[in-house]
């Protein structure tokens, strides 16, 4: 898949969770909303925050369906939302910086090791023919 053709692809599937999404197709679509993100953030703050909620959605489902590609749940998309939650709690229960408690740091470390998690999800080669999830995109 192309740049242009992943850029077309997620905004046509702007809110579609079912199916399956190459790896083309995700990264060209992240590398899009980055240089358009930096691009907006140099002219203003706001242009680029209105971008960001424009496009968390398109986001969000193209990166479900890319774990659907490898035949794992798109659940595992909101997996560092967890510990983050932690870690906010830490933060909440601290009157000041100094006072970050381990359970803010088990947070941090929790949703780091979950990005990560993601990311060798989405980099990782999908399942060749149909999964539970769909056909192969590539094929």
């Amino acid at each position: 898949m192309t740049f242009t053709e992943s850029i077309s692809t997620c905004f046509r599937k702007y809110a579609s969770f079912s199916g399956r999404a190459a790896r083309s197709e995700f990264w060209w679509f992240a590398l899009f909303l980055a240089i358009v993100d930096l691009s907006l953030s140099l002219v203003s703050k706001a242009l680029s925050g209105v971008w960001n909620l424009a496009t968390v959605l398109p986001y969000a489902a193209v990166a479900w369906r890319r774990l659907h590609d490898t035949d794992r749940t798109g659940l595992w998309t909101l997996a560092p939302l967890v510990p983050m939650v932690v870690a906010f709690i830490g933060v909440a229960s601290a009157r000041s910086f100094e006072e970050f408690g381990p359970v803010f740091w088990v947070g941090v470390a929790g949703t780091v090791v979950l990005c990560i998690v993601n990311i060798v999800f989405w980099a990782s080669r999908g399942t060749s023919g149909s999964n539970p999830y769909g056909e192969d995109p590539l094929a």
